[in-house]
């Protein structure tokens, strides 16, 4: 961890302490003191907890269902936070295609904030590809289910696409490679709903690295994320289901 991430994160944590109504976090680290101290914790704390307990400032913002199996909770993230997110790269014309329509919207959120007016993409991918060309497209922001759809479109294009961005918790290396003749530049961003990104990687060949406002760390055999941004709910030792190994630190230090 670096010194800036250190500092950040000292105030970060005693933000969270302190606040006057959310206790999220406070009742989960009792009395732990420091960062490396602190208890981590999962998508099951999110399932748990009403929203309304961690949410730790106020801002305009965008509200989205999260679904887990059988349960769902509430996940916020404000325009802003939204805008700071790595969802896409710089185009003119990108065509927001995914399978889950509340991460659509997020998605061309980040466009508008960012001065970018996106396509969102019908679920049908005939209408996404027929308005794709009509819109003249000129980057996609994806996932691993949506991606295969758009194939046949792809392989009509004359010139590649800016870039092309897959999101997803895991993904089919191998099976996604092909793709990267459509794009200039192509790469993999591994997200969760609720903690936004975390990492990415190019298509190929494939290593993940943490991004710049992240930690990554294990414990018992699994990545565990921090965000150093104050967002609306923080991420604060977050315990995915990557196993060890799978994310490299910004140092190259694989965890």
């Amino acid at each position: 961890m670096t010194g800036g991430h250190r500092s950040q994160l000292d105030s970060l944590i005693d933000s969270i302490r302190s606040h006057p109504s959310a206790d999220f976090y406070r009742v989960r680290w009792e009395k732990a003191k420091t960062f490396e101290e602190l208890p981590t914790i999962s998508r099951k704390d999110f399932l748990d907890v009403p929203l309304s307990q961690r949410r730790y400032k106020d801002a305009r913002s965008f509200v989205k269902i999260v679904h887990d199996k059988d349960r769902m909770f509430l996940s916020e993230w404000s325009f802003e936070d939204i805008g700071h997110e790595p969802w896409g790269t710089s185009a003119t014309r990108p065509l927001v295609y995914l399978a889950d329509p509340h991460e659509a919207i997020e998605k061309s959120m980040w466009c508008y904030e960012n001065n970018i007016v996106p396509l969102i993409g019908e679920p049908d991918p005939d209408i996404a590809m027929f308005t794709a060309s009509k819109y003249r497209i000129n980057a996609l922001i994806t996932d691993t289910v949506s991606l295969p759809k758009l194939l046949p479109f792809l392989e009509k294009q004359e010139r590649p696409l800016s870039s092309i961005t897959v999101l997803g918790d895991s993904f089919d290396a191998p099976a996604l490679a092909s793709f990267a003749r459509f794009a200039g530049r192509s790469r993999l961003v591994l997200r969760l709903p609720e903690t936004g990104a975390f990492a990415e990687s190019p298509l190929g060949p494939v290593s993940f690295v943490a991004l710049p406002d992240c930690i990554v760390s294990e414990e018992d055999g699994a990545v565990v994320i921090t965000k150093t941004a104050q967002l609306v709910t923080p991420i604060i030792r977050y315990r995915t289901n990557l196993p060890a190994g799978s994310v490299h630190s910004r140092d190259g230090e694989a965890v």
